[in-house]
């Protein structure tokens, strides 16, 4: 074989050999907590995430925070309400307007920020019923 074949071989070789290196390295995990966005009016969202994260306070604030500064990107005042569902009941696209709402019945949590007053406002709910509500910071 030629010296360029040889060359060529080799550079080939290192390339497989990166991209394997690459490919197998474990993935860091993403800061975004999972859940699904369902609807949207104006600045009240509708999502669902798993029954596991339902209950996890901080995962919902994080959620609320991602869409606020989703918000804000976009040149509004990140001012918004999260309606939150396990993602095992159905989800309204609409949120609802009343507490007679079936959906009422089901929905988890309800979350309100304001970056301008800083506030950060979540309500537990069961069976349509508030059951805790907490400020964060």
């Amino acid at each position: 074989m030629s010296k360029r074949a040889l060359q060529i071989v080799a550079v080939v070789a290192a390339l497989a050999l990166a991209l394997a290196v690459v490919l197998r390295a474990p993935r860091a995990r993403s800061d975004r907590p999972a859940f699904t966005r369902v609807g949207q009016n104006g600045m009240i969202y509708t999502i669902s995430v798993s029954r596991a994260n339902v209950d996890n306070d901080q995962y919902l604030i994080r959620i609320a925070d991602q869409l606020s500064d989703e918000v804000v990107k976009a040149g509004g005042s990140g001012q918004i309400s999260v309606m939150i569902w396990p993602d095992d009941v159905p989800v309204p696209r609409e949120p609802p307007t009343t507490e007679f709402d079936a959906s009422m019945k089901t929905q988890a949590a309800g979350i309100f920020i304001n970056p301008a007053r800083h506030i950060k406002h979540l309500i537990r709910f069961r069976n349509g019923d508030t059951i805790a509500e907490r400020d964060f910071k």
